[in-house]
């Protein structure tokens, strides 16, 4: 009697540690046990075979499609036209005002092609305005 206790007890705690949900992850379990009673019956040996879960399936990570958007297109930059320096003044020099007359250009104004102060007699900015 003692014996078949021994063994059932043996039989319960090698079940309990190779059950599923346990912490020990090492691999499938073989227990047997041949215990015979005292009365002069034999016990028929139990095996009990326990396999480790399958391994949780990989984690799938959800990636959102991320639109892409074209770079926006841009027209070519516009150069602005090269800027012309002003037409040179003509460089007119007249010997006097009979001379200014003569090419159509009296009166002269301070600032235009061949003012000069030797023609302005009063200084005001005019030559040959008289």
């Amino acid at each position: 009697m003692k014996r078949a206790l021994l063994a059932a007890v043996l039989l319960v705690a090698v079940t309990a540690c190779g059950s599923p949900g346990s912490d020990s992850e090492t691999g499938p379990t073989t227990a047997t046990a041949t215990p015979t009673s005292d009365t002069g019956t034999t016990v028929v040996p139990t095996t009990t075979t326990t396999t480790p879960p399958p391994p949780p399936p990989p984690a799938t990570v959800a990636t959102a499609a991320v639109p892409v958007q074209p770079a926006p297109v841009q027209p070519p930059p516009v150069e602005p036209p090269p800027v012309q320096p002003p037409p040179a003044a003509p460089s007119a020099y007249y010997e006097n005002c009979d001379a200014a007359r003569a090419a159509g250009a009296a009166p002269i104004h301070r600032g235009e092609p061949g003012y000069r102060p030797g023609l302005d007699r009063d200084g005001d900015g005019t030559a040959c305005d008289g």
